[in-house]
């Protein structure tokens, strides 16, 4: 039909135009569309809004910026007029179930690369970690770690697994399925990394035991982000004061942001550039609590000021100023300008060290460096500064 078609003046030259044609202005439409899922997937953006019309101030992130490229695309802007809102039926290439086939597209070449790279790096170390989504339903994330071509060390998200149990047997089975079914051969893996959860980093039973009873050059590496998390939760409770003073951050923190007319009294006092916000202290991540004491430190006389003023403010419920008061008298004493102080010159480096050890760049050399410098030379030079 092609030869064919090249003699001018024919039926078949005019049908092959008008095909060629056809095909080149659904191009056109398709470049448009994949330009804005890809822009939307990319920065974890929601698609679908209350309905799929278009000209409506409901109907998602995907119409609505389709809808933005329009006002300076006539030829967008002419097919949305032609073929928007046509509903089933109707070929438009703006619904739902376009640009969802093309996120499944996209994801599996992305999943394809990343398996191709891991093949061409050989050797890789992988990371599990069980967390629910927001449906609470227990789901496992999966994580690729090797060394490009380039020398550089990179990690990767596989996505997330269905929770078929919480027993090691279980989840070293669905490491084992994920590993067969893109063709890795679990020899190649020279690492593991979990959190030090027993069914994880058990040394007889857990998952890390039974990979390594398969591949013993599988080297197991606790967390060390989790491990470093641990010290510090366990280092608090094992002490009283450190307790209650982790408590009296949460408790500022609670009274003041419970309240807009609190917070605003709290404000009003931090006037000064080295004023920073009230933080609140996380459950999770602990080198988070380097905020919320670094804020206490620098507030310290604002926040007593603002308690201060509710404390005997008359226009306050009786149960307000009793809270006031008693925040008020636990931070007008030395103890806890003394665990301030303390504390915040320790989750300052904490949170150093935290941030470091999750960096994707880490390597060996930065250990190393680490390594260089221990502690106990940064405790002696924090001593001798705090003696001058």
């Amino acid at each position: 039909m092609k030869e064919r078609g090249e003699v001018l003046n024919r039926i078949d030259q005019k049908l092959k135009y008008q095909v060629e044609t056809e095909i080149s202005y659904w191009k056109n439409v398709l470049t448009r569309v994949v330009a804005v899922v890809k822009s939307l997937s990319s920065r974890g953006l929601s698609f679908r809004g209350d309905d799929d019309h278009f000209r409506s101030v409901h109907n998602g992130k995907f119409m609505m910026s389709l809808e933005l490229i329009a006002q300076f695309d006539p030829f967008l802007a002419q097919h949305i007029e032609k073929f928007g809102n046509k509903g089933k039926g109707s070929t438009s290439y703006l619904s739902f179930n376009i640009y969802e086939q093309f996120i499944s597209i996209m994801a599996d070449k992305v999943l394809q690369q990343m398996v191709k790279e891991i093949k061409e790096a050989k050797y890789f170390s992988i990371s599990i970690d069980s967390t629910p989504d927001i449906s609470h339903v227990d789901q496992l994330s999966f994580i690729f770690r090797y060394v490009q071509n380039n020398g550089s060390p990179v990690e990767r998200f596989l996505g997330f697994l269905p929770n078929s149990g919480h027993k090691s047997e279980e989840l070293a089975d669905a490491v084992f399925l994920v590993l067969e079914s893109h063709e890795l051969d679990i020899n190649n893996c020279r690492g593991q990394k979990y959190d030090n959860v027993s069914n994880m980093s058990g040394m007889y039973t857990g998952l890390q035991a039974r990979i390594k009873e398969v591949n013993p050059l599988a080297t197991f590496v606790p967390c060390s982000a989790h491990s470093l998390n641990l010290v510090g939760e366990y280092a608090v409770d094992c002490c009283r004061n450190a307790s209650e003073f982790f408590n009296l951050l949460q408790n500022i923190y609670k009274f003041f942001s419970f309240s807009t007319h609190r917070w605003e009294i709290l404000q009003n006092n931090l006037t000064k550039t080295e004023n920073v916000s009230l933080k609140k202290l996380s459950d999770t991540r602990w080198s988070a609590r380097s905020d919320a004491s670094i804020s206490l430190n620098k507030n310290w006389n604002e926040i007593i000021n603002a308690l201060s003023f509710i404390k005997n403010d008359k226009s306050q419920k009786s149960i307000t100023k009793s809270e006031a008061n008693g925040l008020y008298l636990k931070l007008d004493c030395l103890e806890t300008a003394i665990m301030t102080t303390l504390w915040g010159d320790i989750l300052e480096r904490f949170n150093k060290t935290s941030k470091q050890l999750q960096s994707v760049e880490i390597d060996l050399e930065t250990v190393r460096e680490q390594l260089i410098n221990p502690d106990t030379k940064h405790i002696k030079k924090y001593a001798k500064e705090k003696e001058n």
